[in-house]
């Protein structure tokens, strides 16, 4: 990939701006940091003293193995861990929200008027799932976000988590950042683009559906392996099996069939790389292939790029685009805990990674959206 000039540009302008107006801002944060930093140390140490001295206590004898056996002493032991895993967490917690309530809302006034909030969602249920790029979820928790209008455009970012909860525990189906914008013209079809790398994600994010053909072929096996040499045997392995794989077909065929989207005809378009990550839905094929123009679609694959997603799903409808970046890195994060907090490094990732954002902006206004 060639370099960006107008990026770079870009780039360039942000530094000047950080230097009069957040330079000193992150001056200040570094006390926070320090002090964070001694915290974290610190209960790091009473960590590996404790459990450290409890090692020796029952190496020794001290505490008898009756005791540190027993059912009681080990939940204690889970509790005591569970609770300074949360205590040395806290300092990187409180480091991460000061430097964003303090640095996120001035950050984005280079490029305009938003609102940035913690903890709090701005972009509903209602549209998400209205964009038909989740079939199913039951839970939605957002974190940080920020809203604002962007040349003509509304412009909504949010850190997402989708799940499904149950009585047997949570299954996920999303977590990263979605990207929303509202233009003042509406499209004329509905269009979703889905990564075809996000069942392999799925899979691995729910690492119990892996499992569950063990579960399933595991006494089969076994008890064809008993009675290898006994064709009733072999046929006692073969026909329960046949069974599973032909009502696990049809459980498929009905969840596809109920699940099918609106948007059902498949679209080839100019960008063979692109056909080969993504599926092209749409009821409008002639809308859709003008609007995912090579340009529009390297600039999806640039926020794919800079927000280190593990893939990247959009859809178009109403006036809206709204992209699932699928990723497990924090939003925005311009700082670390272990490095200055006037290093400038992470800051100048945070303005690519918002400059991406506005470029497809930038990209759809141009085509009269």
């Amino acid at each position: 990939m060639g370099i960006n000039y107008k990026l770079a540009e870009t780039q360039q302008k942000f530094q000047s701006f950080y230097k009069t107006n957040l330079q000193q801002i992150y001056r200040q944060l570094e006390e926070t940091r320090k002090r964070c930093l001694n915290s974290l140390k610190n209960r790091l140490i009473c960590f590996f003293l404790f459990f450290g001295g409890i090692y020796y206590l029952c190496l020794n004898d001290i505490i008898k193995p009756e005791i540190y056996s027993s059912d009681f002493f080990v939940n204690v032991a889970v509790i005591v861990f569970l609770i300074f895993c949360g205590a040395i967490y806290q300092p990187f917690s409180e480091y991460r929200e000061k430097t964003k309530d303090t640095t996120m809302q001035k950050i984005l006034s280079f490029w305009g008027k938003f609102d940035y909030f913690l903890e709090h969602d701005i972009i509903g249920n209602e549209i998400v799932k209205k964009s038909e790029l989740f079939s199913y979820y039951n839970r939605a928790e957002a974190d940080d976000a920020f809203t604002g209008k962007y040349s003509k455009t509304k412009l909504t970012v949010s850190e997402h988590n989708l799940r499904i909860q149950g009585s047997k525990g949570n299954t996920h189906i999303f977590r990263g950042v979605l990207i929303l914008l509202d233009f003042t013209k509406k499209f004329a079809g509905k269009t979703v683009v889905i990564n075809k790398g996000r069942k392999k994600n799925f899979f691995l994010n729910n690492p119990i559906f892996i499992l569950i053909p063990l579960f399933i072929l595991g006494p089969w096996v076994a008890l064809g392996w008993k009675f290898i040499e006994d064709k009733d045997g072999l046929l006692l392995m073969v026909i329960p099996l046949l069974f599973y794989t032909i009502i696990g077909f049809a459980i498929y065929l009905f969840f596809k069939k109920i699940s099918k989207k609106k948007a059902t005809q498949n679209v080839t378009l100019e960008k063979m790389e692109f056909n080969k990550n993504w599926n092209v839905l749409t009821d409008n094929q002639v809308e859709a292939r003008y609007v995912l123009n090579p340009t529009l679609m390297e600039q999806i694959e640039e926020i794919k790029h800079l927000f280190y997603g593990k893939s990247i799903d959009f859809s178009l409808f109403d006036n809206k685009l709204l992209i699932a970046v699928h990723t497990r890195k924090n939003l925005f994060e311009t700082t670390s805990l272990f490095s200055p907090a006037l290093n400038y490094h992470k800051v100048r990732e945070v303005v690519s990674q918002l400059y991406s954002i506005f470029s497809v902006i930038e990209v759809l206004e141009k085509s009269g959206k």
